[in-house]
């Protein structure tokens, strides 16, 4: 998908569909909070965030994860230029409240 444009000499940005998937430490205090956090990270890297997804709060991980036995999953569907996904890993690669996070490119809908 395309944004902006070419027959005006404007700037033309190509922006794919991606899915986030985090997990938050257990012990934060409001994990909405952390997520929408995360959300305006996303967005101040270019992205369009189209949903966030908090998949029910609480839940028990398959295996400790940097010793944390419980985490937060929350799911943001988005659009985003492919070229800032590198920098998105190296930010929430940053963040102490994020255990684990992965990128997925979806399919257009």
């Amino acid at each position: 998908m395309y944004l902006g444009s070419s027959d005006r000499g404007e700037e033309v940005t190509y922006v794919r569909h991606y899915e986030l998937t985090v997990i938050l430490t257990a012990d934060i205090e409001d994990h909405k909070a952390s997520a929408e956090e995360i959300a305006e990270v996303v967005r101040g890297l270019g992205a369009e965030v189209e949903k966030i997804d908090l998949c029910g709060g609480k839940k028990r991980l398959a295996y400790p994860i940097k010793k944390q036995q419980d985490g937060f999953y929350t799911l943001i569907t988005m659009k985003m230029p492919p070229d800032q996904i590198r920098e998105l890993d190296r930010v929430l690669s940053l963040r102490p409240q994020v255990i684990r996070h992965l990128v997925v490119a979806t399919d257009e809908e």
